[in-house]
């Protein structure tokens, strides 16, 4: 694996990760939705579990577009990048010794 593939699978794997929650609050949603249909009634709250795999396919989509914009501005050069492989580094942490940066292809540590 290079680190550009390296640095990608960073960026863009954690917007998985809200559509999979509402996948997961969806699920049981809809069983809990459906319970007074089991003793004849109607079913509470019908449209919820479609909402709520909706707010997480949009909050998957605004996370993914926002890191494409990181590695658009990273392809043309306007982004702080790494010195050892040219990938792009992290947000700010605070460390020890100061302020740095991590590089999200190679994992070293740059410091501001």
């Amino acid at each position: 694996m290079s680190y550009v593939s390296r640095m990608c699978a960073r960026l863009l794997m954690p917007s998985v990760v809200p559509l999979m929650a509402a996948l997961l609050v969806a699920v049981p949603a809809k069983v809990l939705s459906d319970l007074p249909v089991a003793v004849g009634g109607a079913p509470a709250w019908p449209n919820l579990p479609a909402i709520l795999v909706a707010l997480g396919v949009g909050a998957s989509a605004l996370y993914y577009l926002v890191q494409m914009v990181r590695l658009l501005r990273w392809r043309q050069g306007r982004t702080d990048t790494c010195y050892v492989c040219d990938c792009l580094l992290g947000r700010e942490r605070h460390g020890r010794w100061g302020a740095y940066r991590r590089c999200l292809g190679c994992d070293k540590n740059h410091s501001i």
